[in-house]
């Protein structure tokens, strides 16, 4: 199993109770987990990360490699983008203002959610986000995971997982 990374599991850490200054372990656990291969992510979620000029960026351009990310492209995963699109501009479930938010081509959610459907048994996407599937007013990226047969779990649960501790 891969473990591929949302750009939240970054950036709220940095933010909240966990900022690079503070929570080495955490961050020496995410680097070397990168450097052994065991976690990756995608190119949409370092342009995320490197939007800001923050400690998050200048930790992650000094620890974390150009190879962590993986380029989306291809034709198999431009067909599962364009799954994904359909199914959400299509949903009854969610309003328009929802929809017009997921489906904005800057954000990593919707490549994240395309790129692990390609081949879900080998890929699970690892999201802070929570799971609201009677949500009217956002699509959240597990729900999303979850309509493509793909596994959106926590960091937690990644951790536990990996039978990993910092």
């Amino acid at each position: 199993m891969k473990y591929i990374i949302d750009s939240n599991c970054f950036i709220t850490p940095s933010r909240t109770f966990c900022p690079t200054d503070v929570g080495v372990s955490f961050w020496n656990k995410i680097k070397s987990l990168a450097e052994e291969g065991r976690i990756c992510s995608i190119d949409k979620v370092k342009d995320e990360l490197y939007t800001n000029s923050d400690e998050l960026q200048k930790w992650m351009s000094s620890n974390i490699t150009d190879n962590f990310f993986i380029k989306f492209d291809g034709e198999e995963q431009a067909q599962k983008l364009s799954n994904i699109l359909r199914w959400a501009a299509t949903s009854t479930t969610y309003n328009d203002k929802a929809k017009h938010k997921f489906m904005k081509m800057d954000k990593a959610d919707i490549y994240l959610a395309a790129f692990a459907s390609v081949n879900p048994q080998e890929w699970k996407v690892v999201s802070m986000e929570r799971s609201a599937p009677n949500s009217q007013a956002e699509i959240k990226l597990p729900d999303v995971c979850s309509c493509f047969g793909v596994s959106c779990i926590q960091p937690e649960e990644m951790f536990r997982e990996m039978k990993e501790t910092f």
